[in-house]
């Protein structure tokens, strides 16, 4: 994970992205029936990786690789800032991108023995609160 310059001429909004990408999903999933399927393949997209997608913007900013205006300039490289990442972070990381809540992963923790304050300050860290974003989209 290597931070980058957090530059503002970089930075677009998560809906925006998130809206581009429900765009090629139905470009794709419309190809593939040989039909335009419209309003509904950007409902399925929404539906199917919207959450996923959020997180994964969100640890993008955690990290330093991309800033997200909808997760604030204060936690914008954060794990570079607060915490060693190491494999633990790296698999906390991980299943939180996997869609994994607080407690599913303080369990998975507890059930292999890791060092239940470091996993704490890495979920602190992660504050998975700030990617609960309701979709907003135009069709």
């Amino acid at each position: 994970m290597e931070l980058l310059c957090d530059l503002d001429s970089d930075v677009v909004s998560v809906f925006e992205a998130a809206f581009e990408e429900a765009r090629r999903h139905r470009w794709i999933e419309s190809e593939k029936c040989g039909r335009d399927l419209g309003e509904s393949s950007f409902l399925d997209w929404y539906q199917n990786h919207w959450t996923i997608f959020v997180r994964y913007r969100h640890v993008e900013h955690l990290i330093g690789q991309r800033r997200w205006p909808e997760f604030g300039r204060r936690s914008f490289g954060v794990f570079h800032q607060a915490i060693v990442v190491d494999r633990l972070t790296c698999e906390i990381i991980d299943r939180y991108q996997a869609g994994d809540e607080n407690l599913n992963i303080i369990n998975w923790a507890l059930d292999e023995g890791h060092d239940f304050d470091a996993v704490f300050e890495c979920l602190e860290i992660i504050n998975m609160n700030d990617a609960r974003l309701d979709p907003r989209f135009k069709l």
